[in-house]
């Protein structure tokens, strides 16, 4: 029996939680590409959602620790995954794919589990994501990736140390592994520039050139920016200072 993402290689979306991937669903659907069948508010996968929390901190545990996870036990609950997440949708009718925040956390097995995989990574200013309301991979994944230190950081700490290790790890993957197939969106760029970035994600989704105006334009009246949090400047200035690689890096400083 073939995977359910034989022939037709899917795309999938993740980032750091409240780094914008939550529109990334409906500006995909805008572009004619299928995003599952049980879906959330949010527009994550129910089917993959489960996946990732099941096998995520074990992946993770077993990858920073050097050692070989349980790559065929994970590849067969992936593929019943997918199986559920497509429904009765047949992935050889046109491109599809999954939007779950914490997939960017299992971007190696992904990519080792699905030959063509093309992988979206939604990233955005971590002097925000500090400080956000949203701090569930943080405190889901933070024993496994910062040990016992991290109980005694304040929130906002684990936060920024959580945002520059994972987004570091992912984008280092990417570029260096999966070169065409790797999308690094920045959630800033979408609201400064939504036409043209909606264009190059849905192309990108897709596999080709073929989001047509009318689909483009229609992705980017779902934008808006909202406000951003207000810090106070000693908690920014310690945020920037254990983050400035990170911050550096994807274009924040």
């Amino acid at each position: 029996m073939s995977a359910p993402w034989e022939p037709n290689a899917p795309v999938a979306v993740g980032g750091t939680g409240g780094s914008g991937t939550r529109v990334a669903t409906k500006l995909l659907s805008c572009g004619e590409v299928f995003m599952g069948a049980h879906l959330n508010i949010s527009g994550d996968s129910l089917d993959l959602a489960d996946f990732d929390m099941a096998w995520g901190k074990r992946f993770l545990e077993a990858d920073l620790a050097g050692e070989e996870p349980p790559l065929e036990q994970m590849r067969e609950a992936l593929a019943e995954s997918v199986a559920a997440h497509l429904g009765e949708h047949d992935p050889a009718a046109g491109p599809w794919g999954w939007k779950h925040p914490h997939a960017y956390l299992l971007l190696p097995f992904l990519d080792r589990a699905i030959p063509d995989l093309r992988f979206v990574h939604f990233v955005r200013d971590g002097r925000r994501m500090a400080f956000s309301p949203n701090q569930r991979q943080a405190q889901h994944y933070g024993d496994v990736v910062f040990g016992p230190e991290h109980e005694r950081w304040e929130p906002y700490v684990l936060s920024i140390e959580f945002w520059s290790w994972a987004n570091t790890r992912a984008a280092d993957y990417g570029e260096q592994h999966m070169g065409e197939r790797y999308l690094r969106v920045r959630f800033e760029d979408i609201c400064d520039e939504p036409e043209r970035l909606c264009r190059q994600l849905i192309d990108f989704a897709r596999g080709d050139r073929s989001a047509t105006d009318a689909q483009v334009r229609e992705a980017a009246a779902l934008i808006s920016r909202p406000a951003p949090p207000k810090p106070s400047s000693k908690r920014l200035a310690e945020v920037q200072a254990r983050a400035s690689a990170g911050l550096t890096r994807f274009g924040y400083m």
